[in-house]
């Protein structure tokens, strides 16, 4: 390969490299920022992945099953 693109070559990587740094940056700046789930909501999604296969006519049958069921 010619110097220039060995050259060119090189440039694209310390690119790529500094995307890559820059995208692991904001990764751990989001995963610092997420809290914890609440245990009462663990629990909520315990019993509907319980109730595997469950149907609702409508939407706001399902809301209240949300509501009032889990």
């Amino acid at each position: 390969m010619s110097e220039a693109i060995l050259k060119q070559i090189a440039n694209d990587l310390a690119d790529v490299k500094k995307r890559v740094i820059g995208i692991e940056s904001e990764l751990f700046e989001i995963s610092d920022d997420l809290h914890e789930v609440r245990p009462e909501y663990l629990e909520k999604l315990e019993k509907i992945q319980k109730e595997k296969g469950r149907t609702f006519e409508s939407k706001e049958e399902f809301l209240k099953f949300l509501k009032n069921e889990v």
